[in-house]
């Protein structure tokens, strides 16, 4: 296998949900307007009525792969192989519309780059696990604040016991000598 020419830093993993796909290859089209575009699938092109086309962008299967495009946006996850061949004909960038269900899918081709793949959420397009992943981390977070304020309430609780159980301070004079 050759080793693709696009940079590390310029191919990304995008998470997004299965329906919400079709809505971030319109994005992506939108923001990159300027590029050649290739948006590749295994799956008959003709299920993607509702992409905004225009000619820069074309809407090509893997056996139609021919030439190179400024963007290579991948709408599902091939074996590797294909993936490799999908990846050398990008100019510039290249990304894989991935759906949290396809995750595990990522690793063979992961391990024939000999890299992982940097994974960026685009805001409006988070994953319903990733939003549920953050809901969790701040039900974690606000946990653990209220566990330490309980903690440090505790401790207090303890000095004021120990002062508490202290002997009284005895009223003792300083002796001040006097010159």
């Amino acid at each position: 296998m050759s080793s693709p020419a696009i940079k590390r830093h310029n191919h990304r993993v995008l998470p997004c949900d299965k329906n919400r796909k079709i809505e971030l290859i319109n994005f992506l089209i939108e923001k990159n307007s300027d590029l050649d575009i290739a948006i590749i699938s295994k799956e008959a092109i003709n299920n993607f009525k509702d992409i905004s086309l225009n000619d820069r962008v074309k809407l090509i299967e893997d056996s139609q792969l021919d030439s190179d495009y400024d963007l290579i946006i991948n709408f599902d996850l091939p074996d590797v192989e294909q993936y490799i061949k999908r990846l050398s004909h990008a100019k510039t960038y290249a990304f894989i519309l991935l759906d949290p269900e396809e995750q595990k899918l990522l690793y063979p081709i992961e391990m024939a780059l000999g890299r992982s793949l940097v994974q960026e959420v685009i805001k409006k397009f988070e994953t319903t696990q990733s939003l549920e992943q953050k809901k969790a981390q701040a039900k974690k977070e606000k946990k653990a604040k209220r566990f330490e304020k309980e903690l440090q309430k505790e401790k207090e609780k303890k000095e004021r016991k120990a002062q508490k159980e202290l002997p009284p301070k005895r009223n003792v004079r300083k002796i001040v000598k006097k010159d």
